[in-house]
């Protein structure tokens, strides 16, 4: 016999990800319908939220005694977290433009090591492989960080078709969820 609170659990579980779903699907609608103008509503969100926890951080560390969080250095996270979310709400697009940048430099790092780590391994298994995600990472890497524009309208666009799906999945499994717990 099914314990009432499981059902409760279950149905409630389902309309959680049904809304999550919803909300999944209407990002990627957003992102693929108007990827730049998403990307500056995103980047302006991501500010607000770390200038309001960085505040709030920085109050919570300023108020709170020295022994709990040192000499005084709890509050150092808090201040640089509330400074990035000014200088994102500051200017979003070039913040935008400039994240993108940060991430075609990592890309480029990241590159160069998987070659370097494939040279070291020559003659192993799988070594070619490893030489030829780090060539077209690098590649890669190179094309974003020339042009963040495009990578951003490629990155806006691919993670938009990403989110209908996880949210038609979200959709699907929350109403199957609902559907079981009305059974039991």
């Amino acid at each position: 016999m099914t314990d009432i609170r499981t059902a409760d659990v279950m149905r409630s579980s389902g309309t959680f990800a049904v809304a999550e779903g919803i909300f999944l699907i209407l990002g990627g609608v957003m992102l693929v319908i108007a990827p730049f103008a998403s990307v500056v509503l995103l980047t302006q969100f991501t500010g607000a939220m770390l200038l309001l926890a960085g505040i709030i951080g920085a109050i919570r560390a300023a108020g709170s005694p020295h022994g709990e969080h040192g000499s005084g250095a709890g509050i150092l996270g808090p201040i640089i977290a509330a400074l990035a979310g000014f200088i994102l709400l500051l200017d979003p697009t070039l913040s935008a433009a400039f994240i993108t940048k940060v991430l075609g430099a990592i890309l480029l790092i990241t590159g160069a090591m998987q070659i370097a780590a494939a040279c070291g391994m020559r003659g192993r298994d799988q070594w070619t492989l490893l030489l030829a995600g780090g060539i077209v990472t690098l590649i890669l890497g190179i094309l974003v960080f020339m042009m963040p524009g495009v990578a951003i309208l490629v990155f806006a666009i691919f993670t938009g078709v990403q989110l209908l799906f996880i949210g038609g999945m979200m959709l699907r499994g929350g109403c199957e969820l609902r559907r079981v717990a009305r059974r039991a």
